[in-house]
C-alpha cells in the first residue's frame, strides 16, 4: 500500500510512463512509443497524455524533437523504502545505492516562537538554528528540507559549510536520534515555494516531525517535503 492519498489522474499517468520506461528497459536516448501507442497502452485520452508528457519534459525526463518523436533524456529514479523506519533523507537515498547531495543550503539563527518553543521544549525566544536544504539523489531533486533545532546542539553551524546528514551530526555529538513523532500528508508546492522545481507545481509527501534523542529530549523539528516523482514509500499493514 502506498502511504499517499489517491493521486490525481495526470500524476498517475506520469507515474505510468515512468513505470513503462523501466519495464521496457529503456535508457537515455531511446525513443518512446508513439502517442497513439501510449494512449492504448495506458488507456488514457490524448489530452491527458499530452499534459503528462509536457510535465515530464519540463522536469527534464523527456525531450520532444519535432518530426522525430519523444526521447528519454534521463532515467527516473524511484526509491521504495519502508515508511516505518526512522531514517534521514541521506539514508533513504543511500539505501537504494544512490548518492545523496545538497544543491542549496541556507542557515540562519532565529528566535523560538510559541509553536517552536512548544515543539522543542525550550523557552520562547530561545536561539534556534533553521536549516533549509535542497536534497538530491544522483543529481535529481529528491526533497526540500526545513529543519529547526536548538542552537546549543550545533554551536557555530551557521558559519560552517555543512553539507552532510543531520542524523550523523547529532550522533557524533552524543544526541542520537531515537524516535520521532510524525504527521504525514500529501501537499503541493509551487515554484515560488521551491524555485529549483522545473515545473510550475509539484506533488510532495510532507513529513512534519519532531525527533527525540535516547533520553526523550526533542532535538529537531522538521518539515521535509519528499518528491512524489522520486520517493515511493510503502507500508505493510498486518492484522
Amino acid at each position: 500500500m502506498k502511504a499517499t492519498a489517491e493521486k490525481p489522474l495526470q500524476v498517475r499517468v506520469q507515474t505510468a510512463i515512468r513505470d513503462l520506461i523501466r519495464a521496457q528497459g529503456l535508457v537515455a536516448g531511446d525513443q518512446l512509443p508513439t502517442e497513439g501507442e501510449l494512449t492504448s497502452l495506458l488507456d488514457v485520452g490524448r489530452s491527458t497524455l499530452r499534459e503528462a508528457m509536457a510535465n515530464l519534459e519540463s522536469q527534464g525526463l523527456l525531450q520532444r524533437i519535432q518530426g522525430k518523436g519523444t526521447f528519454i533524456r534521463q532515467i527516473p529514479l524511484v526509491l521504495e523504502n519502508g515508511i516505518d523506519e526512522l531514517r534521514s533523507v541521506s539514508e533513504h537515498i543511500r539505501a537504494v545505492g544512490a548518492t545523496p547531495s545538497t544543491s542549496r543550503i541556507e542557515i540562519q539563527v532565529i528566535e523560538a516562537s510559541d509553536l517552536l518553543a512548544e515543539k522543542l521544549q525550550v523557552e520562547e525566544g530561545a536561539p534556534l538554528v533553521r536549516i533549509e536544504r535542497v536534497r538530491r539523489a544522483d543529481g535529481a531533486i529528491a526533497a526540500f528540507c526545513i529543519d529547526i533545532l536548538p542552537k546549543s546542539l550545533v554551536p557555530g553551524i551557521e558559519s560552517e559549510d555543512f553539507r552532510g546528514s543531520l542524523f550523523e551530526m547529532f550522533s557524533g555529538g552524543g544526541n542520537n536520534p531515537s524516535y520521532a513523532e510524525s504527521n504525514l500528508r500529501p501537499t503541493i508546492l509551487t515554484r515560488r515555494d521551491f524555485p529549483e522545481m522545473k515545473s510550475e507545481i509539484g506533488l510532495f509527501l510532507l513529513f512534519e516531525e519532531v525527533f527525540y534523542d535516547d533520553n526523550g529530549t526533542p532535538i529537531c523539528y522538521s518539515n521535509d517535503y519528499y518528491s512524489a516523482d522520486i520517493f515511493d514509500f510503502r507500508i505493510v499493514r498486518k492484522r
